[in-house]
């Protein structure tokens, strides 16, 4: 549906009709790789430098750090792990994976220069991640939310009552969805041609990004809609929402329900930029071209975020973080007393 309206708005305006008969993309180039506005490029490159040094000086480590300590977490009790924890399992594993994607842009200003093949692969095995933490979001929502909801959503939320055979499905929707993508990449006939590769090519039809957001945020962004207007319809009856024994639970899911939505807006909204880009046969600015590279930096820091989120919010991760810190307390105050304790013998 979001498709049909999008391709009828564009026809209207005269846009899509020229764009859309030939899906020749070799036109297009970075604006920062043209050097016809010299002082732009150099000011937008010193920008992007600043953000990745930020970034993989902080968010990196930070995510990686954050990502391992709930996999521990899991593992250490893993005889104990509740639904809640498998998903949040997952949505781990899945962050570390889109962190060590984001090493892709570890050489920004500049870009990778690789194959058309390669490119491809990159991109499925990433989108696949992306809409992996998307579709597991939204079972998330409507499973821990909306699990007393009257009689007609028991059918939904008891969909993933087997987590293992949910997350099995999610895995496979999100897959179907990635395999959708690449074959709108448009470089079937040139897998060997060498390009400059990001994980959502430059060179890419406009359908791969209008699939992209369709299947990736506009999906998720209706449900999330229907959930509200369920949960005012609750509020209007002056049912309680929500139950104290699992305020902790319900904390988790809405903060990743939020840091999901925030930062995907800004990178969704900017694909949808470059797309329109594309069927006016504008390459756009360097400026341009700068905003799309920070909302990418904004997407793999989700990962980060969201890791922090389950480590501080989730009550098992969160209890084990603590009891950590209290037996580092514990041992550096033995290794101070076991110092002064030497010092005074000596005296």
């Amino acid at each position: 549906l979001f498709l049909y309206f999008t391709s009828g708005f564009q026809t209207r305006r005269g846009i899509c009709a020229e764009k859309m008969i030939s899906h020749n993309m070799t036109w297009i180039r970075y604006p920062t790789h043209l050097g016809a506005d010299f002082e732009s490029i150099i000011a937008s490159q010193s920008i992007i430098s600043r953000f990745m040094q930020a970034y993989f000086a902080l968010f990196v480590p930070t995510s990686l750090a954050a990502g391992a300590f709930i996999l521990t977490t899991f593992i250490r009790k893993r005889t104990t792990l509740e639904k809640l924890d498998i998903f949040l399992w997952d949505l781990a594993v899945t962050n570390i994976l889109v962190t060590l994607f984001s090493f892709t842009a570890f050489v920004r200003p500049k870009y990778i220069s690789t194959s058309n093949l390669i490119c491809g692969v990159l991109s499925f095995f990433f989108n696949v991640c992306y809409f992996n933490a998307q579709y597991l979001q939204m079972v998330m929502l409507f499973t821990f939310l909306l699990h007393n909801y009257p009689n007609w959503m028991n059918v939904v939320t008891s969909i993933p009552q087997k987590p293992l055979g949910c997350l099995g499905l999610i895995l496979a929707c999100a897959f179907c969805s990635s395999l959708v993508g690449v074959s709108l990449l448009g470089t079937a006939g040139t897998l060997h041609e060498i390009t400059s590769c990001q994980v959502d090519p430059l060179t890419a039809w406009p359908e791969y990004e209008m699939v992209k957001v369709s299947l990736g945020f506009g999906i998720a962004l209706i449900s999330e809609m229907f959930f509200l207007v369920l949960l005012f319809v609750k509020l209007a009856k002056w049912e309680a929402p929500w139950h104290k024994e699992n305020m902790a639970t319900y904390q988790v899911v809405l903060a990743i329900t939020l840091i999901l939505f925030a930062c995907r807006l800004f990178y969704n909204t900017k694909l949808l930029c470059r797309t329109r880009l594309k069927l006016q046969q504008n390459l756009g600015t360097p400026w341009e071209e700068l905003i799309m590279n920070i909302a990418e930096l904004v997407l793999f820091g989700e990962s980060c975020v969201s890791s922090l989120a389950i480590v501080l919010l989730h009550k098992p991760c969160r209890d084990a973080l603590f009891k950590l810190l209290r037996d580092i307390t514990k041992s550096c105050r033995r290794g101070g007393g076991h110092q002064n304790s030497n010092s005074l013998t000596h005296l």
